[in-house]
């Protein structure tokens, strides 16, 4: 029998400490992903699920219950800018709260989110309640929604969610796809305002390095951005809210 050589076991036991490594690196990888697919509202969603469960509620009553009757801002702001004839691309519908006021005014409605529980959740909810079809954002361009197929594009509470290049590339994106003349709405927190900044204050992080999941905007510099991306600005409402609200449209 040949000698084993003197660092044999000391090579046997660096591999497996670099095999352990490993095994708890790819662990830790995909903890870290899985943190990744889920988005910021999804265990929210949740929870109004589970909830409305145990209720025999709507779970988007009890969302309503959380976050403030949504028929109060679509009445205002979204729904004036859509007919029985409408095909409205709805940006960010998250639980649906919004979206289950649009659908019946509507003739179809294309729901796009980045949350896959949410695009799985309103392929559920929605069953047999409308014309709908369900698109999943991995990137800014949505290239599963033709040109000029979109009469109405509204995003409620998604803006406030995106940083500057992210909010400007979702704009490009909304000229590409709607129809010659066709309008939108959304809105975005306005630092400008005192709830407003009143919200910046609540959420700013103590932590150095730290960012809030918020994001605050100028309205000038969402007109300039509309502008640049070839959107015409038709509104701007502000108010002492901390949120305002633009309506655009696309050259005819």
């Amino acid at each position: 029998m040949a000698l084993e050589h003197p660092l044999y076991h000391d090579f046997q036991r660096l591999v497996r400490r670099s095999a352990a490594r490993a095994r708890k690196g790819a662990g830790k990888l995909a903890e870290q992903l899985s943190e990744l697919e889920n988005k910021p509202w999804d265990e929210s969603f949740r929870t109004w699920i589970a909830d409305a469960k145990r209720q025999g509620l709507d779970p988007n009553d009890v969302g309503d219950q959380r976050w403030g009757d949504a028929r109060i801002g679509a009445e205002a702001q979204y729904l004036p800018l859509m007919n029985a004839d409408s095909v409205v691309l709805e940006l960010g519908p998250g639980s649906g709260r919004y979206t289950r006021h649009f659908m019946p005014r509507c003739k179809e409605m294309v729901l796009v989110d980045y949350s896959k529980f949410v695009c799985a959740w309103m392929e559920e909810y929605f069953q047999g309640k409308g014309k709908f079809r369900v698109v999943y954002a991995h990137d800014y361009a949505l290239q599963a929604v033709g040109d000029s197929s979109i009469d109405t594009v509204i995003a409620n509470g998604v803006f406030e969610h995106i940083y500057l290049e992210g909010f400007y590339h979702y704009l490009v994106t909304f000229r590409r796809v709607m129809k010659p003349g066709a309008r939108g709405c959304f809105n975005f927190n306005n630092i400008l305002s005192e709830g407003g900044f009143q919200h910046f204050r609540d959420k700013l992080p103590q932590a150095m390095g730290k960012r809030s999941i918020f994001r605050f905007y100028h309205p000038q510099t969402v007109e300039k951005l509309c502008r640049e991306a070839g959107l015409e600005v038709e509104r701007m409402a502000t108010s002492e809210s901390r949120f305002a609200f633009l309506t655009f449209r696309k050259p005819a």
